[in-house]
């Protein structure tokens, strides 16, 4: 039985990315599966009973409450002996590879899911930078989640090549094509159309991530704002809540609010319904590790408008699947918007090949068997598996 333990900072990041790949690792009856991570964010009614879980105090930025953290990661690796320690948000990635190198962990596997200091300058950026190399030095393997993010490690000399990979075409996850289905697709439309209170005409831009400047959500409003000036039949979909950062910019915001072009219903389970209600999905963001709502849009065949960032760039085929625009550009992302806005053939071509790539490239099942054969592979390189 192979000794695998997940740490992530907050539990959501469990919930979203690891707790279904768990369960399919559970289910090969190859893996004893533990998770770490901080006590308050855990929904105890959520976590599947075969995870033993260890709680950590771990707090999101920097914080020096990250020595104890760090002391107390390295006792449970000591105390429990994981054969994999995997680790991913850049708090608990940073103190897992301290506390794991510390404590013998045969491997320290790094899932790069981002790179935080994308996007920052100055002393900012040396200092995160200097941590995201620390990370990297004291993990025996870095899964990059994208090709994209692998090559922008590798021209930034976090990491040597041979040190690194990124599994089968990438994500983190996957899509769950039994989850996302197509015969549904007209079905969900009219409800959720129905529910919102949008006309069946209605061309719908739909966004779904947390509300905060990094995701670009300031550029997206201010380039909707423009397109309906002109389209009183276009509208936006947020589908995600205000980040509590105080980034967003106040008057954009409370614009949104009182506009009737803009939908915005909060954070939702089932988002592959709105995503079926939708014409275009837009991912504005500064960096991401990946692009993994984009591909679930393009499952549903959605074509996608991502800005040119390592990780999003992966998500789509550029002038195929979709469009890519220079990312922080008001100007950039208006002209794509209208460009999908006002071209009805183009959106349809660009959604039929998006629903094709997506299912053929990335999804769910295949993928994890895939990530599930290059742990058991790092395990056999160091001898531990015959």
């Amino acid at each position: 039985m192979i000794r695998i333990c997940f740490v992530t900072t907050i539990y959501i990041t469990y919930h979203c990315f690891l707790k279904k790949f768990s369960e399919y690792l559970h289910e090969s009856g190859e893996f004893d599966i533990s998770l770490i991570c901080d006590t308050q964010s855990v929904d105890k009614t959520d976590l599947p009973p075969f995870v033993h879980f260890f709680p950590v105090d771990m707090k999101r930025g920097v914080s020096l409450s990250g020595i104890s953290a760090v002391r107390n990661l390295r006792k449970i690796f000591k105390e429990e002996k994981f054969d994999i320690v995997q680790y991913s948000t850049p708090n608990a990635a940073f103190y897992s590879s301290v506390a794991s190198k510390s404590a013998g962990i045969p491997v320290r596997l790094y899932c790069q899911w981002g790179i935080r200091y994308m996007g920052f300058e100055g002393l900012r950026r040396a200092l995160f930078k200097s941590i995201e190399k620390a990370t990297c030095a004291k993990s025996t393997f870095i899964e990059a989640e994208s090709h994209g993010i692998r090559n922008f490690a590798l021209s930034e000399k976090l990491y040597p090549a041979k040190k690194s990979c990124v599994v089968w075409n990438g994500s983190a996850s996957g899509v769950d094509l039994e989850r996302y289905d197509l015969s549904l697709r007209e079905q969900w439309r009219s409800e959720v159309r129905k529910e919102l209170g949008i006309e069946p005409d209605d061309i719908v831009f739909n966004y779904a991530g947390r509300m905060t400047a990094d995701k670009g959500i300031n550029e997206l409003l201010s380039a909707f704002f423009r397109i309906a000036q002109k389209n009183a039949g276009a509208k936006l979909l947020i589908l995600g809540l205000m980040d509590n950062d105080g980034t967003v910019n106040e008057e954009l915001y409370n614009s949104a609010n009182s506009s009737p072009q803009v939908i915005m219903p909060g954070s939702k389970e089932d988002v592959e319904r709105y995503y079926a209600a939708s014409d275009i999905f837009v991912s504005p963001s500064y960096r991401e590790g990946f692009g993994l709502v984009i591909i679930e849009a393009e499952a549903m065949g959605l074509p996608a408008i991502a800005s040119n960032v390592p990780g999003q760039i992966d998500a789509i085929i550029p002038d195929e699947t979709g469009l890519l625009f220079e990312v922080k550009s008001v100007e950039s992302l208006t002209n794509t918007m209208e460009r999908l806005l006002k071209d009805s053939e183009l959106r349809k071509k660009m959604g039929k090949a998006a629903q094709g790539y997506a299912r053929q490239s990335y999804g769910q099942k295949e993928l994890f068997e895939k990530l599930k054969a290059h742990r058991t592979e790092l395990l056999k390189c160091l001898k531990i598996l015959k």
